[in-house]
């Protein structure tokens, strides 16, 4: 094999390994056009030519210094054109000339250095398409979704107090209404139930709850003397409805095991139980509870809820003063010229005075209007006890309460006052049985009465208070 150097040991080249070397910018150009004249830059001078110089000891290179050249400014070993790429320089800035007699550096501010290209990088190697991608790692729950879960987990808490404090709310109010209920219901005056017997079902009606008003004329809790006016209070929770459904006493009427006569005979006869059996006998309704209230009790009641405001009339007003001194003054024990009325108009009525609004016979349409002022009173009685005040409790549970009888056992009058509340809201509604159109008037032995088309008002009955 010839020799690589042409038959020569070496090459003949000038070895400059013990001289520092520096390499210039590639883009001499645009360095030559900013080149001051050659006399006015300093000299270059070598450095380290007394540099001690390499010995061979054993085939290998020996330094006499302890450290290799190193050029005096950056402390760095000489680097070479086909040696790897240099390092970046430590301590340089671009567009400096370094003199190396120790001075400080020249600035061109004309010269502007470019960097190198980068080395290509290699490609990535390829994934076969056989090879599927490992499924990646679920990422860890971010800092502000425990923020939003701490402020939900709050929201809840405040929520549930919230809740907590409406239930204990609740159960406040419902304990004092059922006290106070309790408390009213207790001093009623509770009858047995006496003998019944039903011709009516409640079969398809059960979403309907009634309850017959008896007003007698008795004067003494003694006297049971005749039902003056019979309103079925009936709420039906379909229709969101409280109907009240006067009979009006002249009906003619078949009373079971009496025969015919007016309606009202009926009380007279057997007492509410009697009277219920009647209705339910003639006209296909089903009653099973009744409220009885006298004279008296209707004066307290009307008193209690701080009296009722209602149109008058001249006619009306001269017939109320009528009443108040024939038999209602001395009934409460006042003087007979008590209370009486100047005139008509929009008057604010006691509890006498309503009494006997209510009794008027002699002005208008004689028992048709009678029972249309009773409905009107009682109406404006129900709205008065929906604003219930602290006053109307001390004076029902003393004044009114012991002298209404009923035959409604304390539980169940205790569950119909829980439907109160909710009756508040219902819409008002009333009838007149028999309506009108359905009867007429006849003579008979027992006196002027009214012949009643019985299927004629059964359906009225279904249709209005039974409606779904």
């Amino acid at each position: 094999m010839p020799n690589k150097y042409n038959g020569k040991n070496h090459d003949e080249i000038k070895n400059t390994d013990d001289e520092d070397t520096m390499l210039l910018p590639d883009d001499l150009n645009d360095y030559r056009q900013y080149q001051q004249p050659r006399q006015e830059l300093p000299h270059l001078r070598k450095v380290g030519s007394n540099t001690s110089r390499p010995q061979q000891k054993n085939g290998e290179r020996v330094y006499t210094s302890n450290d290799p050249p190193q050029f005096p400014q950056s402390g760095q070993p000489p680097q070479f054109p086909h040696s790897a790429a240099p390092p970046p320089p430590m301590h340089q800035q671009s567009g400096q000339y370094y003199d190396y007699n120790q001075q400080p550096p020249q600035n061109y501010s004309g010269y502007s250095q470019t960097p190198p290209p980068a080395a290509p990088t290699a490609p990535p190697p390829q994934r076969p398409a056989s090879q599927s991608r490992p499924a990646a790692a679920p990422e860890p729950e971010h800092q502000p979704k425990k923020k939003k879960r701490k402020h939900k987990s709050l929201a809840r808490k405040i929520i549930g107090r919230i809740i907590r404090s409406l239930l204990v709310l609740f159960l406040l109010l419902f304990g004092i209404y059922s006290c106070t209920s309790l408390s009213l219901i207790s001093k009623m005056n509770h009858v047995e139930t006496g003998n019944r017997t039903h011709y009516a079902n409640n079969t398809g009606r059960s979403h309907v709850r009634s309850v017959l008003v008896i007003g007698t004329d008795g004067r003494t809790n003694d006297d049971r003397g005749r039902s003056d006016s019979m309103i079925l209070v009936s709420l039906n929770s379909k229709t969101n409805e409280l109907i009240m459904t006067s009979f009006m006493r002249d009906c003619y009427v078949e009373i079971p095991d009496n025969g015919w006569n007016k309606l009202n005979a009926a009380y007279a006869f057997g007492g509410p139980e009697l009277l219920m059996d009647t209705i339910e006998y003639n006209f296909d309704v089903r009653i099973d509870d009744y409220v009885s209230v006298d004279f008296a009790s209707f004066v307290s009641v009307v008193d209690s809820v701080g009296g009722i405001d209602i149109e008058v009339s001249d006619d009306e007003a001269e017939e109320i003063n009528v009443i108040l001194i024939s038999e209602v003054n001395e009934l409460m024990g006042d003087d007979r010229m008590s209370d009486l009325l100047d005139h008509g108009g929009k008057l604010h009525l006691n509890g006498k005075q309503a009494l006997s609004y209510s009794r008027i016979r002699k002005v208008g349409n004689s028992d048709f209007e009678r029972t249309q002022r009773q409905r009107r009173v009682m109406s404006l009685i129900i709205a008065k006890l929906k604003s219930f005040r602290p006053s109307m409790f001390k004076h029902l549970a003393s004044d009114v309460i012991p002298d209404v009888s009923t035959n409604m056992s304390t539980l169940d009058a205790y569950l119909l006052s829980l439907r109160l509340p909710f009756a508040a809201r219902y819409k008002m509604k009333q009838i007149q049985i028999p309506a009108e159109g359905t009867f007429y008037g006849a003579d008979v032995d027992v006196g002027n009465v009214l012949q009643v088309d019985f299927d004629a008002n059964m359906d009225v009955i279904e249709r209005e208070v039974f409606a779904k």
